[in-house]
């Protein structure tokens, strides 16, 4: 390819995003047993999740090919483009599901923060972009209005990626602030019902496998800030059971809860753990505590 053709915008941008998208998809054959998981933590139903992950390598694969091949390039940059917006799409509508971390297929595995997953994507889809429309930056010498105008878009498109980035860093400072806090669940004798009985009675309650019953309270600051992390314990396939105060005075009652935000993990109808928590990290473990002790239960 020459030179001169090369450092076009346009050219330029479509080589770099058929090189990406090359990149991941070979980035994906490497852990395509796990792609099917990954897809699923974006909220895609299980019986989709396989077809998705094959669709989803397959169309990043022959749009790169296409672009760095120079095979009908207008169409393969307006197909990465709209693949962009996908990209874009998901890790946003997981950020506003409350999900902080989540895994990544594209360059690796690893676990990663939501709001660094939708910084990435949005960087992507504006290479993608300047691939589609980087046609008219080259159709004439650029004048000073021209630069000011891709400065202005650069700066734009930088502040909208340090946006997340402070968004992020937000919200890390508040999670920090609340594991000042204990970092076990206040779990006392006389509070709940007693450890290693079968749980008292309650509607909706399963009795198979594990549970997660959370005592909440509409007044209460605590119980708001935990809400979100008991949807994403349901996402992830354990049963959550939230019983409000106003609505089910009686079920406080019975099963002696002395405040909210209280918590009670039930194994195969057996109460494992209880306690009052107040951050994420109280919850994770006291499930697991409950998870441990019924496994030494029954070894």
């Amino acid at each position: 390819m020459p030179l001169a053709t090369l450092l076009r915008v346009e050219t330029a941008a479509q080589v770099a995003t058929g090189l990406v998208l090359v990149w991941a998809a070979g980035s994906k054959l490497r852990v395509r047993r796990d792609l099917p998981d990954i897809v699923g933590a974006y909220g895609v139903p299980a019986p989709s999740r396989a077809p998705l992950a094959a669709a989803l390598v397959a169309a990043e694969a022959v749009l790169g090919v296409l672009l760095l091949a120079r095979v009908a390039p207008e169409l393969a940059a307006a197909g990465a483009l709209a693949l962009a917006g996908v990209f874009v799409a998901a890790p946003l509508a997981a950020r506003l599901r409350g999900i902080r971390r989540i895994r990544c297929g594209c360059f690796g595995v690893r676990e990663r923060a939501t709001s660094l997953v939708l910084a990435r994507a949005l960087g992507f889809a504006a290479l993608a972009a300047l691939a589609v429309f980087g046609g008219r930056l080259d159709a004439a010498a650029p004048s000073r209005e021209t630069l000011v105008l891709v400065a202005l878009g650069v700066l734009a498109c930088a502040v909208v990626v340090l946006g997340v980035l402070v968004l992020a860093l937000y919200r890390q400072v508040g999670v920090l602030s609340l594991r000042l806090g204990p970092r076990a669940a206040l779990e006392v004798p006389e509070e709940g019902p007693p450890l290693e009985t079968p749980a008292p009675a309650l509607t909706g309650l399963e009795r198979r496998g594990a549970e997660l019953v959370a005592f909440v309270s509409e007044g209460c600051r605590l119980c708001r800030e935990l809400t979100p992390s008991f949807r994403a314990l349901a996402r992830e396939g354990l049963a959550v059971r939230i019983v409000s105060e106003e609505e089910e005075g009686a079920a406080f009652r019975r099963w002696n809860v002395p405040g909210s935000p209280f918590v009670v993990h039930v194994v195969d109808g057996v109460v494992a753990a209880k306690g009052l928590v107040n951050t994420l990290e109280q919850l994770d473990g006291l499930i697991a505590a409950g998870t441990a002790r019924r496994r030494n239960a029954a070894a």
